[in-house]
């Protein structure tokens, strides 16, 4: 119905288009009409937009050509980057410092907002920046500011981001106190109650609580029933939400983030919704409501899973389900452990890059004075404090790494145990019936396998296979065959060979006494090794691994600390 729905209105502009021709040229203006109050992100513009492009591009109009990659930047979704550096484009061969400025900084909001690539969105803030250093124009001087001050409140400085939100609402104050177009007064209300909002979230991060409820409550107030600001006034709900569960008013907090919700999500806001999942799953955690609290957490994951989103406020849901899957499955815990790190390793990774880049390019004059007062004071410090972050980074790599291998060791402990306990932990033949020789595969009677078959019975059951240096040769001289009939037998009927078989019979021997009698745990490596037959301490660890899925010395600490043993 979509497609139809978009053939249709193609089908309909391009008629008007060929009525209007007829007539008279359709003006830019005219075709604008057509889209230009339609809501963010709706493709039901861009029949209209492309349209407007062609004809710019028909009559050479490079400024309606700009325009018109903007606007398809704004209603296509799928699309927004390739719109946006059609624009950029465009605007570097053809268009002013102004043009260049405002179409670097729309692609970082892209970046920014829709993608959550905090990398690229920094460099196109800072180019933008450059480019609006001498501008006239101060509402857009300010909306570059407004970002910048996005982007210290994402790397934690907090008091800096501040001062840059201040600013600007002190800026559009000004300009709202006069007489402005309708257009100007709404760009400029809307830039005011995006910096009042900021400045809330900021200001409860600082736990300046009560300043963060003023702010909350003056912009939801001044938004209520407005059509035009639905999303400014779901942020302020939202604010107003998480307000109250941190006062304990759960019941009224729920309502207010169930009310929000749904409008952030319009707006395809996945950072701020995933948030509010986890107020909600914080509430339902408080109240013990155990599958709601799942429910919540478990969004989060999928936002975070399609879209790559996660912020250092919400990660710690991770904790609740692992803890949650912890004795129940091991496969969810495992799951959401990875998820952690993946999330743990973005946050790591993106954060400290935006904190370089931001001092680097934006404060450059500050921190190059601070830099030459630290080298002056002592350059020892300097090297001591990259030795130090050094050797933090080290540990933290070593913490993921063992951590990994922990849980991957607890994995494989598991599964072992289970199968012990199953009693599935035995090497039995593949072949189900001995005596069809239609099955075999070599000249060996029935007779002769039936007698092999009861001989090694008897062979493993006196548990002769833990004689060490016994070889396929003396086995077979044991059992009074020949080493061929017996090699042929291992093969087709316990499909493996000789050697392989006697080391799965010595390490099921070791690993089910290991388990069954607690004084084994205390054995060495060594000692268990020649208990079970096997000549060296490494071959015995390599068997044991790469039969049960994990080292000796591992399985005896997981053993110990499964019964509780020091």
């Amino acid at each position: 119905m979509k497609k139809l729905y978009y053939f249709l209105v193609c089908f309909s502009v391009f008629s008007q288009l060929l009525f209007s021709q007829q007539k008279k040229e359709i003006t830019f203006g005219e075709i604008r009409k057509n889209y230009e109050k339609m809501t963010i992100d709706d493709i039901h513009a861009m029949p209209y937009v492309k349209l407007y492009i062609r004809k710019a591009k028909a009559v050479n109009n490079f400024d309606d050509l700009i325009q018109g990659y903007r606007d398809g930047r704004q209603f296509d979704y799928e699309n927004k980057i390739p719109y946006a550096d059609s624009a950029i484009a465009v605007s570097l061969k053809h268009g002013s410092n102004d043009d260049i400025s405002k179409d670097y900084l729309s692609k970082g909001i892209i970046y920014y907002f829709y993608q959550k690539k905090y990398k690229e969105a920094l460099n196109h803030y800072l180019k933008a920046y450059e480019y609006s250093k001498n501008s006239r124009d101060e509402y857009h001087r300010f909306k570059v500011i407004y970002h910048m001050g996005i982007v210290k409140e994402h790397l934690g400085y907090h008091e800096e981001a501040l001062e840059h939100f201040q600013k600007c609402i002190d800026f559009y104050i000004i300009k709202l106190n006069r007489k402005l177009h309708d257009n100007e007064r709404f760009n400029y209300n809307k830039a005011y109650f995006n910096s009042l909002h900021q400045m809330t979230v900021i200001n409860r991060h600082l736990k300046k609580f009560a300043k963060s409820d003023s702010l909350s409550q003056l912009g939801y107030k001044q938004t209520l029933n407005d059509r035009d600001f639905l999303l400014e006034n779901g942020y302020f709900l939202k604010c107003i939400g998480i307000s109250k569960f941190h006062k304990k008013n759960y019941d009224e907090a729920k309502k207010d983030l169930e009310k929000a919700l749904p409008i952030i999500l319009k707006r395809n806001d996945y950072a701020w919704a995933s948030v509010i999942y986890y107020y909600l799953g914080k509430i339902s955690e408080s109240q013990n409501d155990t599958e709601s609290t799942m429910h919540y957490y478990k969004e989060i994951d999928s936002i975070f899973d399609k879209h790559a989103v996660i912020l250092p406020e919400v990660y710690k849901s991770y904790d609740y389900l692992i803890k949650y899957y912890q004795n129940n499955d091991v496969d969810q815990q495992l799951y959401y452990t990875n998820q952690l790190l993946k999330a743990d390793s973005l946050i790591s990774k993106d954060y400290p890059y935006l904190s370089s880049k931001l001092h680097k390019d934006y404060d450059r004059r500050a921190l190059m004075e601070q830099r030459d007062e630290i080298e002056k004071s002592s350059k020892r410090k300097i090297f001591l404090a990259k030795i130090f972050i050094f050797i933090g980074s080290i540990g933290l790599l070593f913490f993921i790494v063992r951590y990994i291998k922990d849980q991957k060791i607890k994995k494989h402990y598991t599964v072992l145990q289970k199968r012990i306990s199953d009693g599935t932990y035995t090497m039995k033949d593949p072949v189900n019936n001995i005596h069809q020789p239609a099955q075999r595969k070599t000249s060996i009677s029935a007779e002769m396998t039936i007698e092999i078959s009861e001989k090694l019975k008897i062979f493993e059951q006196e548990k002769q296979f833990l004689k060490k240096g016994i070889t396929e040769l003396s086995v077979a001289l044991k059992l009074s065959t020949n080493s061929h009939y017996l090699s042929v037998y291992i093969n087709e009927h316990k499909g493996m060979n000789f050697n392989k078989y006697i080391a799965e019979l010595r390490i099921n021997y070791i690993t089910n006494l290991l388990n069954s009698n607690t004084k084994y745990l205390h054995y060495t490596v060594e000692a268990l090794a020649n208990e079970c037959g096997i000549a060296t301490r490494q071959n015995f660890s390599n068997l044991f691994f790469k039969i049960n899925g994990i080292r000796p010395i591992d399985y005896i600490k997981s053993r110990k600390k499964d019964l509780g043993i020091n």
